[in-house]
C-alpha cells in the first residue's frame, strides 16, 4: 500500500489505498459537471458590478424630483453617486491605460462649457456643465471602471436583455391600449416625465414607456440587440437564440419610430452578414470596399449628397424626410456662421415655418457649442470604434464581445441622423462607448468555460462526493 503526505491531496497523482484520488460524480444526464473554475467563472458572468446594474435599473425610473437647484432623475442621481469613484479609479489605473477617447470626453465638456459661458453666461453654464459632466462622464467611466473583461460585457448583455424583456408586456399594452401604463403607474408615486402625445401609426400608440419620447425608447432598446445576438445567445439551442432575439426586436418595435426601426435593421443586416460570410475572413474589409463604392457613386452621380440620402433613407415618411433635410440644410449653414462657439440654447436660424426642434444628434453639439464640440465627440465616438476595430489577438470569445460592441455603436451612428440623444439614451450612447474600451487591453486568453455552451452555464453543477468518503 502506498502512502501520501497531506501535501499530496489534491494533487493529480495523489493516491488512496493504491487507487487514484478521483472525485465520484452524481449522474448528470449526459452533461458534464464543471471544474470549480468554470463555477467561479460563471458567477462572474450573471449580472454586472452593482454600480452598472444600479445604472440599468435607474433608467427603468422615470421619476424627477430637485435637490436645491439641481434637476434630477433617477439615473442623474446614481452618476452623480458615481462619478467621483470612477474618476479617481480611472486616474489610478484601474481602467487600464488611459485613452484618446477618455481625453476626449473631457475636452468636449470642458469646451461645451467654455462655448456655453461665452454665449449664455457664467451663471447658467455652471449648471449647464455640471449636468453635462453627470450625464457624459458619469456615464462614460462608469462603464470604463466596471466593464473590464468579457465576463463583465456577457453579464451586461444579460441585464439588457432582462430589462427589454421586462419593458417588452408593458410596450405592448401601451401600444394597443393607446394609454401610457408604466407613467401613470409611476406617476402616481412622483412626478414622472411628460407624456408625449404622438398620432397613432397602424391603429397604435407609439409606445415611450418609462423613457420622454417613443423615439428614445426605440432607440434605447436597439442598444440590446447585437450583445444578445452574439454575445448572450452563443451555444444556445437555435429556438432559444431566435426567440430572445425577437424580443428585443418586438420591444423595439412597438416605439414605431422609422429611426430606431432603421438602425435596428441595420444592426440585423450587419449580424447576418457576419454570419453569412463568417468562414471568410476578409468579410469585414469586403463591407467596407462596397460601402466606400457607395459613397463615392452617391457623391459622384447624384444631386444629394450622401448625408442626405442616409437621411431620406431613415425617414418614416417623406414629411419626416423633408423636415430633416431641412434641419441639416438650415443646422450646418448655421454651425458655418457660427463655427467658434455656436448659437448656445437659444434660437437658430431656419425657414419660417420649420419647428425649432434639432432631431439631429450628429450635429447639435456643433451648432450650440461650435465646430471644436463636434470634433471632440468625433473623437470620442470614432476613436473608439477605431481602436477597438483594428485590435488583434483577441479570443473567439473577445472578437464576439468586439463585434456586438461595434454593431451597437452602428446603430447608433443610424439613429443620430433621426433624433437628438437626450435624457437616459444620452447617458447610454457614453456608457456604450465606455464599455468595449475593455477590449484594448484583452489578452486574448480563453477562459476554460469557453468550452461550455452559455445554455449549461446556467446549470448548477452536480454535487461531487471524493471517493474516500464513499
Amino acid at each position: 500500500m502506498s502512502s501520501f503526505s497531506p501535501g499530496d491531496i489534491g494533487s493529480r497523482s495523489a493516491r488512496v489505498h493504491g487507487r487514484p484520488l478521483r472525485p465520484r460524480v452524481l449522474p448528470s444526464r449526459g452533461l458534464r459537471v464543471p471544474r470549480q473554475t468554470e463555477v467561479q467563472n460563471h458567477v462572474a458572468r450573471r449580472w454586472p458590478p452593482l454600480p452598472v446594474l444600479a445604472f440599468l435599473i435607474a433608467m427603468l425610473i422615470p421619476w424627477q424630483f430637485y435637490i436645491g437647484p439641481l434637476h434630477l432623475s433617477a439615473t442623474r442621481a446614481v452618476l452623480l453617486i458615481a462619478l467621483v469613484p470612477c474618476l479617481v479609479k480611472w486616474t489610478s489605473g484601474q481602467a487600464g491605460p488611459i485613452r484618446m477617447p477618455d481625453i476626449a470626453v473631457l475636452l468636449f465638456i470642458v469646451w461645451c462649457g467654455i462655448a456655453t459661458m461665452q454665449i449664455e453666461g457664467a451663471g447658467y453654464a455652471v449648471q449647464s456643465v455640471g449636468m453635462l459632466l453627470i450625464e457624459t462622464a458619469g456615464a462614460y467611466f462608469l462603464a470604463r471602471v466596471y466593464i473590464r473583461t468579457e465576463d463583465d460585457f456577457y453579464a451586461l448583455s444579460r441585464a439588457l436583455f432582462w430589462v427589454m424583456a421586462l419593458l417588452l408586456p408593458f410596450a405592448f399594452l401601451e401600444a394597443i391600449t393607446k394609454q401610457p401604463v408604466l407613467m401613470d403607474l409611476f406617476g402616481r408615486v412622483m412626478r414622472t416625465y411628460d407624456i408625449a402625445g404622438s398620432d397613432p401609426r397602424w391603429g397604435m400608440r407609439r409606445a415611450q414607456t418609462v423613457f420622454q419620447h417613443p423615439i428614445l425608447y426605440g432607440v434605447f432598446c436597439g442598444i440590446a440587440f447585437a450583445p444578445t445576438a452574439l454575445v448572450l445567445t452563443y451555444g444556445r439551442p437555435l429556438i432559444e437564440r431566435g426567440a430572445m432575439v425577437v424580443i428585443v426586436v418586438a420591444a423595439a418595435f412597438f416605439s414605431l419610430s422609422s429611426g430606431p426601426m432603421t438602425a435596428l435593421a441595420l444592426q440585423i443586416a450587419l449580424v447576418c452578414w457576419n454570419y453569412v460570410l463568417k468562414g471568410f475572413p476578409g468579410r469585414w474589409k469586403l463591407f467596407w470596399g462596397i460601402l466606400a463604392f457607395v459613397y463615392l457613386f452617391v457623391s459622384v452621380f447624384s444631386h444629394q449628397s450622401p448625408a442626405e440620402h442616409l437621411i431620406n433613407l431613415v425617414a418614416f415618411d417623406k414629411g419626416s424626410a423633408w423636415q430633416r433635410l431641412l434641419i441639416w440644410n438650415y443646422g450646418t449653414g448655421s454651425i458655418a456662421a457660427h463655427p467658434v462657439f455656436g448659437v448656445g440654447f437659444g434660437d437658430w436660424a431656419r425657414m419660417d415655418g420649420q419647428t425649432s426642434s434639432v432631431d439631429m444628434f450628429w450635429i447639435i453639439s456643433s451648432l450650440r457649442h461650435g465646430i471644436l464640440a463636434g470634433v471632440f465627440l468625433a473623437m470620442v465616438y470614432l476613436g473608439a470604434a477605431l481602436m477597438v476595430g483594428f485590435r488583434k489577438g483577441l479570443s473567439p470569445a473577445q472578437l464576439r464581445c468586439r463585434t456586438a460592441y461595434l454593431v451597437a455603436l452602428a446603430g447608433f451612428f443610424v439613429a443620430g441622423w433621426t433624433v437628438d440623444f437626450w435624457g437616459e439614451v444620452y447617458t447610454a450612447f457614453f456608457f456604450m462607448i465606455g464599455s468595449g474600451l475593455w477590449l484594448l487591453t484583452a489578452t486574448g486568453e480563453e477562459h476554460e468555460s469557453e468550452e461550455m455552451p452559455a445554455c449549461q452555464r446556467n446549470l448548477r453543477p452536480r454535487r461531487v462526493i471524493p471517493a474516500r468518503q464513499r
